[in-house]
């Protein structure tokens, strides 16, 4: 069954983090991904292990100093046969290295080529380093996460990396539709700063609405404990049905017909009242019981937990793969289902650093002798 990218070559020289994920969610679905590395050093991301490999898989990898005039040739020769490139550099660093996007236009007018950087291409904060903590400042995305002394929370989960990474597939993807009806490619602009501003999309117009960035949640939406000490969720958002769900199966009908206005009113005490009910019960047999009377709900997994989950086993989310040197490591699937093909299935493990460079080179026309003075030379 063939995969919706099939035939789709991406010349991948984006590293750290936001760049390989794109480039890993394209190649699941099917692209041939050729991953540009530094002789040497390779992604940067190659100092932490494990965490490269989550998200390098079913990709080939060619260490190319493009810095080298040859190394340079090179690269343009790999740009002439290929539909997409993607750089994470900061702004104006692929102009000093002559592969900009006007450049490697003129050689293949067919590219779609994207940069990922981040606050993007232009404006007062182009050129000021940063990394996600830094993204979600500016974006406002720490009003959300606050503690009970109002202090701001450092997310430990890097949004901003992911979403700029999803954002640059979405606009990859409508590169390529767009070059069918055109038969030109075109440049992607995508800055990590600005996704996450799309994302707070919704917080900023209801603030300019209400004057206010959050009026409050409902009673029934947060995270209690069972009688074991583990933790569970409720997903009541506003919706009173499920409200009144929730009251009967845990014996609280004097609060039932309290709307959603008003449970949010009452949030702190109505709170104090749930979690004394729910320390009488185990949190499972909660978490059960709230099923069978549909009512929004969950299990707070970590880590440890998680690959265990019969829905997640059930999806096939998580897979072990065995790497080239034996070593076993767990990969989390592609998360999107195809009715004519399995996306989900890793066809590839993450490359080791230059691992298909020869087989790259040999493909493109060069000798056996010419590789072996590239790499004499540094070239590759």
């Amino acid at each position: 069954m063939t995969l919706p990218l099939e035939g789709v070559r991406i010349l991948d020289s984006a590293h750290q983090y936001p760049g390989p994920y794109c480039s890993m969610l394209l190649a699941d679905m099917g692209a041939e991904v050729l991953k540009v590395e530094r002789p040497g050093a390779g992604d940067p991301a190659r100092q932490v292990p494990d965490f490269f490999q989550t998200i390098n898989r079913n990709k080939r990898s060619l260490t190319l100093d493009v810095k080298h005039p040859e190394g340079k040739e090179i690269l343009l020769r790999l740009v002439k046969q290929c539909d997409v490139f993607t750089e994470g550099f900061r702004p104006g660093v692929t102009n000093r290295l002559g592969i900009d996007y006007e450049a490697l236009s003129k050689i293949n007018p067919r590219l779609v080529y994207c940069s990922i950087s981040g606050y993007g291409q232009d404006g007062p904060f182009r050129d000021v380093p940063g990394h996600d903590l830094n993204y979600q400042s500016m974006a406002g995305m720490l009003e959300g996460f606050l503690d009970k002394d109002g202090e701001y929370i450092a997310p430990r989960i890097t949004v901003g990396d992911l979403s700029s990474g999803m954002f640059a597939a979405m606009g990859i993807l409508a590169g390529l539709m767009s070059r069918e009806k055109s038969g030109k490619g075109l440049y992607v602009d995508v800055s990590m700063f600005d996704g996450l501003l799309s994302w707070m999309g919704a917080s900023v117009g209801m603030t300019y609405s209400l004057g206010m960035f959050d009026f409050g949640q409902d009673a029934g939406y947060g995270i209690f404990k069972g009688a074991d000490g583990k933790s569970f969720s409720l997903g009541i958002a506003h919706e009173d049905w499920f409200w009144q769900r929730l009251c009967s199966v845990i014996g609280l009908e004097q609060h039932a017909g309290l709307n959603a206005l008003e449970r949010r009113l009452q949030r702190p005490d109505i709170e104090k009242e749930m979690q004394s009910v729910f320390s009488g019960k185990d949190r499972d047999e909660w978490v059960r019981m709230l099923i069978e009377a549909d009512v929004p709900v969950a299990p707070v997994n970590d880590m440890a937990t998680l690959p265990g989950d019969p829905h997640v086993q059930a999806r096939n989310l998580i897979q072990d793969i065995e790497l080239a040197s034996g070593q076993t490591i767990r990969q989390v699937s592609f998360p999107i289902e195809f009715s004519t093909c399995d996306a989900k299935k890793i066809r590839r493990p993450p490359p080791e650093l230059g691992e298909h460079t020869d087989q790259v080179l040999s493909e493109i026309g060069y000798s056996d002798e010419d590789v072996l003075r590239l790499r004499t030379d540094g070239v590759v």
